[in-house]
């Protein structure tokens, strides 16, 4: 009797560290709610950059500078250089909880593209959240810090 109930104990926590470290893994990747910063512009054809932030202009000497903002919030994601103002739907494409979230944008003038999002891991085990909307031939780079 009292090995079955220490085997059972046993199982118990078994299942229940099993749940908890596969719970870990389920982080969904949404773009909403985050304080998204502009790092650059790439050329989906050459792969140079095309602008960047003030931030990183001595890495790329030969971008153009501006400043974007991009916010996501019910179903629409906004992007701005303080001129232009872009806003998408977007639809989530493919999750996979604990990887990534690629979503579908469309705009009203038929421009239509995809926007990723994932936590990115760097040498020194900093993170961060990455999104990056391509459409056009341009890819669009904005990180958010993990809070």
């Amino acid at each position: 009797m009292k090995n079955k109930i220490t085997l059972s104990a046993i199982l118990i926590l078994v299942v229940i560290l099993t749940v908890g470290l596969c719970a870990c893994q389920t982080e969904e990747y949404k773009i909403e709610n985050h304080d998204w910063q502009f790092r650059m512009v790439q050329s989906s054809e050459d792969g140079r950059i095309i602008f960047c932030s003030e931030k990183y202009a001595e890495i790329y000497p030969e971008a153009g500078i501006i400043e974007m903002t991009a916010k996501a919030e019910n179903g629409k994601l906004t992007v701005t250089d303080g001129e232009n103002v872009m806003t998408f739907t977007y639809s989530v494409e493919k999750a996979v909880a604990g990887k990534s979230t690629i979503y579908n944008i469309a705009d009203e003038q038929g421009i239509e593209g995809y926007a990723s999002m994932a936590k990115t891991t760097y040498a020194d085990k900093s993170a961060e959240y990455t999104m990056i909307i391509t459409f056009e031939g341009r890819s669009f780079y904005f990180t958010a810090p993990i809070k």
